[in-house]
């Protein structure tokens, strides 16, 4: 009974509560695995209450997606925002101490988009779910899509 309640209520929820997870998603992830798991194996927890619990959780997920998508404020609060780590073949090294990536990692990244000379890229961005974008279209100066994406120096 309570995993046909999760599929139901996920499905009512829509597809980001399956998507690729920023932190506050992936906080919320694992607060309803852990309801599901509590609702499951406990002998004391109630179905009923597991499912208002994981529909409480889901209500507050769409509340703070939908807030966020209509104020820019909140959403700067709730989610870390994309950040360049490669600008014009050229690492940002104070951007990789501050987001904990390598030159390696980003060169693997370069490689699985299939480039063979990071100097070609015009920009690797790191996004706000972790995933990196590589934008081979260069110069940087010229790629409107990273208007929104925090660069070095204070340029947007």
């Amino acid at each position: 009974m309570a995993y046909t309640a999760v599929i139901l209520i996920l499905r009512i929820n829509g597809k980001r509560s399956l998507s690729k997870l920023n932190a506050f998603d992936f906080i919320v992830t694992v607060a309803l695995g852990s309801i599901l798991a509590s609702t499951v194996l406990s002998k004391s927890a109630k179905i009923l209450e597991g499912i208002f619990a994981f529909a409480a959780l889901l209500l507050l997920q769409f509340i703070v997606s939908k807030t966020s998508a209509h104020w820019q404020r909140f959403a700067k609060f709730v989610r870390s925002e994309p950040k360049l780590l490669l600008r014009d073949g050229k690492f940002l090294d104070e951007a990789l101490v501050n987001e904990r990536f390598t030159r390696d990692e980003v060169i693997a990244e370069i490689r699985k988009e299939g480039h063979g000379r990071y100097e070609d890229i015009a920009a690797v961005v790191l996004e706000s779910d972790g995933s990196l974008s590589v934008l081979a279209d260069g110069p940087c100066d010229s790629l409107t899509v990273l208007g929104p994406v925090n660069q070095p120096g204070g340029e947007t």
